[in-house]
C-alpha cells in the first residue's frame, strides 16, 4: 500500500485508521439519565421483593448508563456489604460520595460501611459530616452512639442515643445502645431500665435479653439473670453468648452441671473459643474432674498457645493430678509470655508455697503483690511465706546459738582442712597481761561475741569473735558468727568471707548456708542466693 506524501493526507488517513478501533458513537458518549433512572428504579423493586442478585444487576446498568448516579451506587453498595464484598461495597460508597459530595445519604451509608470494617473513626467522621448536613434521623444518631460505644467514648455514646431516642420514641435500638453504654460505666440500674423499654418495644430483640442479664450480673441478681439469658436462647439457639453467659450464671447459682451443660452447648457452636474451654475446665476442676479439667484446659493451649491465663490453668490441672513438676513449668511458662502477669507470678507463688518451697514462694508472691497491690489473697499468701522463711531462718539462728554439745566427725570430711593457717606472730597476739580473770579460750571469746549479737551490739561483737577465729582457725561457729554481726553492719564482702570459711570447714552447716543467701541477695546474687537456699533446705530435710 503506497502512503500519501502529502501532510495533511497523512492526517486524514492517520485518523481513520484511529477512528476504525472506537465503537460508534463512543467518542461522543453521554450519560443516558433517564435509562440509568430506570435500571435504578427496577434495582429497588428487586431489593424489596428480596432479589438481591437482580437488583445489583440493575444497578450495575443504571450506573453503566450513568456512573455519577449516587443513588445506584450507594444502593449497590449497600447490596454488596449485605453479602459480605466489603471491597466492592468501599469502592462503591467512596464513588458515590465523589460523584455527589453534598449528599448526607452517601456519607451516612459510607458511615455504616466502615462502621462494618471496625474503623469506628472514621465512621464517625462521615456520621458528623452527614449530621452537618442536616441529615437529622434518629439511625443516624444511633449508628454514630454505636462507634462511639466500639472506641468506648460512652458518655458521648449515651448524648447521641438520648438524641436518637428524641427524634423517634418507638425505635428499640437506641434503648438498647444507651443501656449498653450505662452498663459499661457501671450504672447497671439505669442500663435496666433502658433495656426494658428496649424490650417493651421489640419483645423477640435476643440481644436485648442478653445485655439485661449482664446488667443484672452486674446488680448481683443472678435468678433475674438466668430467666432473661433462658428466653435469649429460646429466640436464638445459636447465639454462643447467650449460652456462654448462662454457663457463668449458673456456676454463681452452684449449678454445676448446668454450667458444664452450657459450656457444652457452647462449644457445640464454637469450638474454636478457648475461653470455653477454659470455663468448663474450672467446673471440672472445682468438682473434683482433673482428668477432664486437665483435657479442657490442653485443648484451650492448642487452641491459643500464646496466651498465658492457658497455661495458669492446665497448670493447675496437673497439680491436682499430682504432677507438680509440669504445673510449675506452666506457670513458669506463663510467666515468660507475660511477665506483667500477676495471676501467674501468684500461681506459681502458691504452688511453691504449698510444697514447703518457701523462699521461691516469697519471692514470686513478692512480685505478684507489685504487680496487683490491692490483691488481699496475693497478700495474705505473702505474708505466710515471709513467716514461714522468718520460721526457718530463726530456728537456724537459734539452733547456732545452743551451746555446743561436742565436736561431730563428717564420714568423709576430714578433721581439719589440708592448709592449716599460720597463727599470727606474737606481736599480732600481744595484749594486756592475761589473769585469772581474763578470758583464756578461743571458746570464751566466741561465747561473748555470740551475747553481743544477741543484744544486737554488731561492730563490738566483730573483736571477740576476731580472737576466738586467731586461737582456733577451725570454729565454723565464730565464722559464722561474725560474718553474721558483719551482714548487719552492711560490711557485705567480709561477711561473705566468712561464710564462705565457715561452710569450707562444716560443708553441711545449714545456717552457714541461709545467712551467705541473705548477704548474697542483699549483694545482688539472686542466683547464689538462690542455690544456697535450696541447699539449706536439703540439709534440713535430711535432719529430719
Amino acid at each position: 500500500m503506497s502512503i500519501p506524501a502529502h501532510p495533511l493526507a497523512r492526517i486524514l488517513l492517520a485518523l481513520a485508521i484511529t477512528g476504525a478501533a472506537i465503537p460508534a458513537g463512543a467518542a461522543d458518549a453521554k450519560p443516558d439519565k433517564k435509562k440509568s433512572q430506570a435500571a435504578y428504579q427496577r434495582g429497588l423493586r428487586a431489593d424489596e421483593a428480596g432479589k438481591r442478585d437482580e437488583a445489583m444487576a440493575a444497578y450495575a446498568e443504571a450506573i453503566q448508563a450513568d456512573n455519577a448516579n449516587a443513588p445506584a451506587l450507594r444502593a449497590r453498595g449497600k447490596d454488596y456489604l449485605a453479602a459480605g464484598l466489603l471491597e466492592k461495597a468501599g469502592a462503591d460508597l467512596d464513588q458515590a460520595v465523589q460523584a455527589q459530595p453534598g449528599s448526607a445519604d452517601s456519607y451516612f451509608a459510607r458511615g455504616i460501611y466502615f462502621a462494618a470494617v471496625k474503623q469506628h473513626e472514621r465512621a464517625i467522621h462521615d456520621f458528623d459530616t452527614a449530621i452537618n448536613l442536616n441529615l437529622e434521623r434518629t439511625e443516624v444518631y444511633n449508628a454514630r452512639g454505636s462507634a462511639r460505644l466500639s472506641l468506648a467514648q460512652y458518655d458521648k455514646a449515651i448524648e447521641d442515643f438520648t438524641q436518637a431516642i428524641k427524634l423517634r420514641v418507638d425505635n428499640s435500638e437506641p434503648y438498647r445502645g444507651r443501656g449498653m453504654a450505662r452498663a459499661a460505666l457501671l450504672q447497671y440500674r439505669d442500663a435496666v431500665d433502658d433495656f426494658d423499654s428496649s424490650i417493651a418495644r421489640k419483645p423477640d430483640d435476643q440481644e436485648a435479653f442478653v445485655e439485661r442479664a449482664l446488667a443484672f450480673i452486674g446488680i448481683g441478681d443472678f435468678p433475674l439473670a438466668l430467666a432473661d439469658l433462658n428466653t435469649a436462647v429460646k429466640l436464638n439457639g445459636g447465639d454462643v453468648r447467650a449460652w456462654r453467659v448462662r454457663g457463668a450464671v449458673r456456676e454463681r447459682l452452684r449449678d454445676d452441671e448446668g454450667a458444664v451443660a452450657d459450656y457444652t452447648e457452647a462449644i457445640a457452636r464454637d469450638p474454636q473459643d478457648m475461653r470455653l474451654f477454659l470455663a468448663r475446665g474450672a467446673v471440672y476442676a472445682r468438682t473434683n474432674k482433673p482428668r477432664e479439667s486437665l483435657a479442657d484446659r490442653e485443648q484451650a493451649v492448642q487452641l491459643d498457645p500464646k496466651n498465658p491465663e492457658a497455661y495458669v490453668a492446665r497448670g493447675g490441672s496437673y497439680h491436682l493430678l499430682g504432677d507438680h513438676e509440669k504445673g510449675i513449668a506452666d506457670r513458669t511458662r506463663a510467666i515468660g509470655l507475660s511477665p506483667g502477669y500477676a495471676v501467674a507470678w501468684a500461681a506459681r507463688g502458691n504452688d511453691y508455697l504449698l510444697l514447703g518451697r518457701y523462699d521461691e514462694a516469697l519471692a514470686d508472691l513478692t512480685e505478684a503483690g507489685k504487680l496487683d497491690p490491692n490483691n488481699a489473697d496475693t497478700r495474705q499468701a505473702g505474708d505466710l511465706a515471709r513467716k514461714k522463711v522468718d520460721d526457718i531462718v530463726e530456728q537456724a539462728k537459734a539452733k547456732e546459738l545452743a551451746p555446743e554439745t561436742g565436736n561431730v566427725t563428717l564420714p568423709g570430711v576430714p578433721e581439719a582442712p589440708p592448709a592449716i593457717p599460720a597463727l599470727p606472730p606474737p606481736a599480732v597476739l600481744a595484749g594486756p597481761p592475761v589473769t585469772s580473770a581474763a578470758v583464756t579460750s578461743a571458746a570464751e571469746y566466741q561465747a561473748r561475741g555470740r551475747k553481743l549479737i544477741q543484744d544486737s551490739q554488731y561492730a563490738e561483737a566483730i573483736e571477740p569473735l576476731t580472737q576466738a577465729v586467731t586461737l582456733d582457725p577451725f570454729l565454723s561457729p565464730a565464722f559464722n558468727a561474725r560474718g553474721y554481726a558483719y551482714f548487719h553492719l552492711k560490711q557485705y564482702k567480709q561477711a561473705l568471707a566468712d561464710f564462705d570459711q565457715a561452710i569450707r570447714l562444716n560443708p553441711i552447716y545449714t545456717n552457714a548456708y541461709v545467712n551467705r543467701a541473705q548477704v548474697r541477695r542483699a549483694s545482688g546474687d539472686t542466683a547464689g542466693a538462690d542455690s544456697d537456699q535450696a541447699k539449706a533446705r536439703g540439709l534440713m530435710k535430711l535432719a529430719k
